[in-house]
């Protein structure tokens, strides 16, 4: 049996969220993928069956670039339980609320401006990490391009940020230094 108080504001989240995914001409699978959730869970926040916990809703806020605030507007008339628990839900939720930043639900070019920026940022987060791993380990460009099997310039543009690392290339890396994939691009 589900909690009745929790009930209306799931079902208010949800509502968002379906929104928002709409807005974007996104699936629900696609969503899925971003977030790391099984279709069939995130269907349940959608429709209100299931508390939305409070991580995903970060993300999504992340993702969409909006404040965590936007999930929770438009409220009907509340119980007073179901007001105390939006407003420690809201307030739990919003703890992150700096980070986000408001993105312009007009502009049709908002989401892919978002996700260049964000490739940039891992971008050169890898283009350090792997500059540092060469240095630390006392190689050179030459002894990394023979193991990638490219040439030193193309590498060395790598390490410079006029070519893009790819999957492929950063596995190759990992295995190289014997550490995670993680350990190059979190």
């Amino acid at each position: 049996m589900r909690n009745k108080e929790k009930d209306t504001i799931n079902i208010v989240i949800g509502k968002h969220m379906a929104e928002l995914r709409a807005k974007f001409n996104l699936s629900q699978k696609e969503i899925c993928q971003v977030i790391g959730v099984n279709r069939n869970t995130y269907k349940d926040y959608e429709i209100g069956n299931r508390t939305i916990p409070l991580q995903i809703l970060r993300d999504l806020a992340k993702f969409y670039k909006v404040s965590t605030n936007y999930f929770f507007e438009d409220m009907p008339e509340l119980t007073i339980k179901e007001r105390q628990h939006l407003i420690m839900y809201s307030t739990a939720v919003a703890n992150d609320k700096e980070k986000y930043i408001a993105i312009d639900l007009g502009n049709p070019n908002a989401m892919k401006e978002y996700f260049e920026a964000e490739e940039k940022k891992i971008q050169n987060k890898v283009r350090l990490r792997v500059k540092k791993l060469r240095l630390d380990n006392n190689k050179t460009q030459d002894e990394i391009a023979k193991y990638l099997e490219v040439d030193k310039s193309t590498y060395n543009k790598y390490e410079n940020g006029k070519r893009k690392f790819n999957n492929d290339v950063v596995k190759q890396l990992a295995e190289y230094y014997n550490i995670k994939v993680s350990d190059i691009v979190d």
